[in-house]
């Protein structure tokens, strides 16, 4: 876990302990050469703990005492539903708890392109600043960061001099020049057999869009709005119930939300307080093609039928919408498979909802025990309401990695012909 040992006759210097899944080893190291250079005492598990010594113990007593803590965030961490890191997460989470919030001592960096918002990570990671080091690369940011840190000025606010009080210009000067959040990316296509998680992915990133959003009002833009809005929730909590006209609209308001719920609650009668699966992914996928729309190419997620063909699905796909980027505005997702019956139109459809004007879709079956599993994939032009192009895969022809990237080869030049290869 640490470098050289530190000189004793000079101060003591920070230290830093890095977490990381053993796939990412090498990024790991990367960063150690970085954080050391820059003066750091870099704790890293396979140089300090010999042969005899009580791994566990060692590695709690590192973490109680080290200045920082940096988990190391990529795809490995991401999959790994168990491992000792996530132990190592949870520990420093909870030295969190004694310190005060203006002292930084989680620095969380990611090693890849995965994305911050739905991260399989500790909710306190997601109050810090996270910063990016693709591989663990020595970039400016990370340079200037582990100055920071060896520097020991790394705390969230810089305190003020004891013979020098803070006035209100300087707190002011101070909120002033804190950055608005940045806005969310979407969430990242789930695991197969997740898919429930990229519902409840899909309500937090709406949430953080909406923080973003609202952060950049200008500052009186705010102060407006929240009056208003809290001058409307009194008038609504001290209203007289006792008026006619209201209670008539109260009544007239409370057979239309019988009705409603009627509608997409029929075999939930008897239960007031969960609503069906199929309503709630409605309005999941209502919510998904309205911050969607107007992309050239929708993707629907590929439906399976037979044994097997859910797992080999999902792979593919995940594997294919990597080489999309939704933050680029080309692709979008609509989330919701197609069932095995449905048909041209119901997929045309899809892409009439999301204004698109192409639909790339698929389905995975196996016609009976013991046949290879299909996947036949088809492109659709939503104008002319034809397809453009189709093609049957088998796992034989290579694994879903290779599978997604001919798929995308294929429909690359049809959906964007003016792209580059």
């Amino acid at each position: 876990m640490s470098g050289d040992a530190p000189n004793a006759a000079s101060s003591p210097r920070h230290s830093i302990f890095l977490s990381y899944a053993s796939a990412d080893r090498a990024a790991a190291r990367a960063l150690r050469d970085t954080l050391a250079a820059a003066g750091l005492e870099v704790w890293l598990d396979e140089e300090e703990l010999a042969g005899g010594e009580a791994w566990d113990t060692k590695i709690r007593n590192q973490i109680r005492t080290c200045t920082y803590f940096m988990p190391i965030i990529s795809a490995t961490t991401e999959v790994r539903r168990e491992g000792y890191f996530r132990r190592e997460w949870k520990l420093a989470v909870e030295r969190t708890l004694d310190q005060a919030d203006d002292v930084m001592f989680l620095v969380p960096v990611v090693i890849d392109d995965t994305r911050d918002a739905g991260a399989r990570v500790p909710e306190k990671f997601f109050t810090v600043q996270w910063l990016r080091a693709p591989g663990g690369a020595p970039t400016p940011a990370m340079r200037e960061l582990a100055a920071r840190l060896a520097a020991g000025d790394a705390m969230a606010h810089p305190p003020v001099a004891a013979d020098e009080p803070e006035t209100r210009s300087r707190r002011k000067d101070r909120k002033a020049e804190r950055p608005p959040p940045p806005f969310p990316h979407f969430p990242a296509y789930p695991e197969p057999g997740h898919h429930f998680r990229f519902f409840y992915n899909i309500i937090l990133w709406a949430g953080h869009m909406v923080h973003a959003l609202w952060m950049r009002l200008p500052r009186m833009v705010r102060v407006i709005a929240s009056i208003v809005i809290l001058f409307n929730l009194i008038s609504w909590a001290f209203r007289d119930r006792n008026d006619a006209r209201d209670l008539k609209q109260e009544k007239e308001k409370a057979a239309a939300t019988a009705a409603l719920f009627e509608n997409i609650k029929p075999d939930l009668r008897g239960r007031q307080d969960v609503p069906s699966a199929d309503s709630i992914k409605s309005l999941v996928g209502a919510a998904v093609n309205a911050f969607q729309a107007g992309r050239p190419l929708a993707v629907v997620t590929f439906g399976a039928e037979g044994d097997g063909a859910e797992a080999f699905a999902g792979h593919v796909f995940t594997e294919m919408f990597k080489l999309w980027s939704i933050g680029e505005g080309q692709v979008s997702l609509s989330p919701l498979p197609l069932d095995p019956d449905d048909d041209d139109d119901d997929v045309l459809a899809r892409g009439t909802k999301l204004d698109s004007q192409f639909v790339l879709t698929g389905l995975v079956q196996r016609t009976e025990a013991g046949t290879p599993l299909r996947l036949t994939v088809k492109l659709y032009q939503v104008k002319s309401r034809s397809v453009v192009w189709s093609e049957t895969f088998e796992p034989s022809q290579g694994d879903p990695a290779t599978i997604a990237r001919r798929i995308v080869e294929a429909v690359r030049p049809r959906a964007f012909p003016a792209a580059p290869p």
